[in-house]
């Protein structure tokens, strides 16, 4: 994917990006990070065609994002967002199916095809057992779960992910992180994610986008755009970034 040239504001006065450019890359977990407020779900927002830029352009497979139909760009493109909700009632498996939607014409039933893409799903995700389950009966990481799953269902070779762990406690943010980055290693999904943790982001990105006032101030591998400098230009908070043969790249805060 890439983006070149973005700008994009509600009103058209306040710019929320500002001549945003970037790519991503096929086959690896991209995070954005930055302060509240900078344009992280903004660009992401762009990126999966939510909102439209008032100047620039995205392309996905060298294609303009804005002239694939909605349902072929469903099947390229699949996203989790921040705040979802569906009916407490509603099972497991009836949610994940609605993965599958791009797929089927009006009052066409689910086929083979479609129950296995479920089943595939619920798998990876580790929700077979809940399948049966109705939503209000799961835990918070397992409802996440089942949103990524529904995203899966889609079977798109890139799913977007906006503030996963956002609500979890740490045990559920660990798992969540884990799954997204067995799904990219073992099954090849290109991710783009927005996190607010940067160690989180240091362990389980390849890239990272960093973001200030609605511009792309660094991209790059984690060691690359993780300072000391670099962190206290973008949150104007100051760190220690230390490496262990332990536990890899991290940093401490310090004070502001």
């Amino acid at each position: 994917m890439e983006i070149k040239q973005v700008t994009f504001s509600y009103d058209r006065k306040v710019e929320l990006l500002k001549s945003v450019s970037g790519e991503i890359a096929e086959g690896k977990i991209t995070t954005i990070i930055g302060p509240n407020g900078c344009g992280k779900s903004t660009l992401l927002g762009i990126m999966s065609q939510n909102y439209a830029p008032q100047s620039g352009q995205v392309l996905l497979d060298g294609k303009l994002l804005n002239s694939y139909k909605p349902k072929e760009l469903a099947k390229k493109l699949a996203v989790v967002h921040q705040h979802n909700e569906a009916p407490s009632d509603i099972t497991v498996e009836k949610l994940v199916g609605f993965g599958r939607l791009p797929y089927k014409g009006l009052f066409v039933p689910f086929g083979e095809e479609d129950e296995t893409a479920v089943d595939r799903a619920l798998a990876r995700t580790n929700l077979l057992d809940k399948r049966k389950s109705t939503i209000v009966q799961l835990s918070g990481g397992e409802r996440q779960r089942v949103w990524i799953a529904m995203a899966l269902a889609q079977n798109t070779p890139v799913l977007f992910l906006d503030e996963p762990t956002t609500y979890l406690d740490i045990y559920y943010q660990i798992e969540l992180l884990q799954l997204i980055k067995d799904l990219n290693v073992t099954h090849g999904l290109t991710i783009v994610m927005v996190l607010h943790d940067i160690n989180q982001a240091i362990r389980y990105s390849d890239n990272i986008i960093a973001m200030k006032n609605g511009e792309i101030v660094l991209a790059g591998a984690p060691g690359d755009v993780i300072t000391e400098r670099t962190v206290k230009a973008i949150y104007g908070v100051n760190v220690i970034v230390r490496n262990s043969a332990d536990t890899g790249m991290y940093l401490v805060p310090v004070g502001i």
